[in-house]
């Protein structure tokens, strides 16, 4: 499955305000069934001080030098007199680890002899099973691993219990690249984007083959305006694998954002070769397209754009666009109406649909109303002002034309030396 972020507002970037870079999902093997009702994670997040006395008595414990293993339960709701407190506190003597209960749905326990964790487990599963019919899920940290300290490792076995929530009930996960994968989604998805970052570099310590983990990393500076960055790490992530389309497809809109536009519309080309059910590369590679003037190749991503997605208003107007260049008004006409329905704020088709009337000399003051609107919304657009002044002009209105092709502001200055109809054709 596909996930979308957030478009980046980058001046440089055609169509920077829709067209998205794409990420895949942390655990593409995850049940469609099994969504976590909430990230533990989030506490880590969230509450700097969560959980201090337990990491304290972490911290402080005499560990045998072979480390210990941490691992988080979810058992869904069970109270202190659940059978887990007693049985828990018979297995878990002070010489040989510690356990605490977080709330009423997680505890932690923390063992020196890892040997004992696949036992201990379990006898809480049968114990749960029997006396309240769950079946608990558990996410597994050991220490020492790489450079993480003691707090750390339990805070990774947070990130593996929330990653193994996605598996179902009766799962257990051992902290990893992945689990590192879900938690820089979910600080991704809540805007922490640098951290997010952080957490996709950790990832890629623990495998650096991992090319969701780098797809994501890349887009992460995306998004932070450092395509050139962005470009960088695509790079790399197409040396492992040079046929995922989702790599190549942010290839192309990093390559366009940095004003690569022959190297953007290669890589989207190739994105589409390799899978053209995908909206945003088939979108994209037809604006891209439309833009460089080969535009009987843009109509076929477009189209194709529009019966993958067809409630979504952009390729219509796409298709507006295109029909306008070719001077196929009554198409032009049919596709703006479309685009208006499904996004009645959408300046760009609005003005698109008043100049087709404009051309098609029809509905000239519902015309003046659409362009109007446009420049309601997007008031600093100056080809919007030159189709309404035009408008103004086709009615008889010229102190309105005058108002609106004001000659103090610069950027408004139309050409009169020209025929208005064909001086409006060069603007659009």
């Amino acid at each position: 499955m596909i996930k979308k972020t957030p478009s980046m507002k980058t001046e440089t970037a055609y169509l920077s305000k829709e067209i998205n870079f794409l990420k895949f999902d942390s655990e593409p093997e995850k049940k469609a069934d099994f969504q976590p009702n909430e990230y533990l994670s989030d506490r880590i997040i969230f509450r700097k001080s969560w959980m201090q006395g337990f990491t304290d008595r972490l911290e402080k414990a005499e560990i045998p030098e072979h480390g210990f293993v941490c691992v988080v339960v979810n058992q869904a709701p069970c109270t202190d007199s659940c059978c887990i407190t007693p049985l828990l506190d018979a297995a878990v003597k002070p010489a040989q680890g510690l356990w605490e209960r977080i709330d009423d749905h997680f505890m932690v326990i923390v063992l020196w002899n890892t040997a004992d964790l696949e036992r201990l487990f379990d006898t809480i599963k049968t114990a749960l099973a029997s006396e309240a019919g769950i079946d608990p899920i558990a996410g597994i940290a050991v220490y020492p691993f790489m450079d993480f300290s003691r707090k750390e490792t339990f805070h990774n076995a947070v990130k593996a219990v929330d990653h193994a929530a996605f598996l179902g009930p009766g799962n257990k996960v051992c902290f990893g690249d992945i689990s590192l994968n879900i938690s820089g989604d979910r600080l991704y998805e809540l805007g922490f984007m640098d951290k997010a970052a952080e957490e996709y570099k950790k990832g890629l310590d623990v495998n650096p083959d991992n090319t969701n983990l780098l797809n994501s990393l890349g887009v992460c500076h995306g998004m932070n305006n450092n395509p050139g960055l962005a470009k960088k790490i695509f790079a790399s992530a197409l040396e492992k694998d040079p046929n995922e389309v989702m790599i190549v497809y942010n290839m192309g809109l990093a390559c366009n954002i940095l004003g690569l536009t022959k190297e953007a519309v290669a890589y989207l080309e190739e994105a589409s070769r390799l899978d053209n059910s995908i909206f945003e590369v088939e979108l994209t590679a037809g604006s891209l397209l439309l833009k460089t003037g080969r535009r009987d190749e843009a109509l076929v991503h477009l189209s194709q754009a529009k019966q993958i997605n067809p409630t979504a208003g952009l390729p219509y107007r796409r298709l507006g666009e295109y029909f306008l260049g070719t001077q196929k008004v009554d198409r032009a006409i049919a596709e703006f109406k479309q685009a208006v329905k499904l996004n009645p704020k959408d300046a760009v088709s609005l003005s698109g649909l008043a100049h087709a009337f404009y051309l098609k000399k029809t509905n000239l003051k519902i015309a003046i109303t659409l362009a109007r609107e446009s420049i309601l919304i997007d008031p600093a657009t100056p080809l919007y002002r030159s189709r309404l002044g035009n408008l103004y002009l086709k009615t008889g209105r010229k102190d309105l034309a005058k108002a609106v092709f004001d000659p103090t502001e610069e950027e408004f200055k139309t050409d009169t030396s020209r025929p208005l109809d064909k001086q409006d054709k060069r603007s659009a």
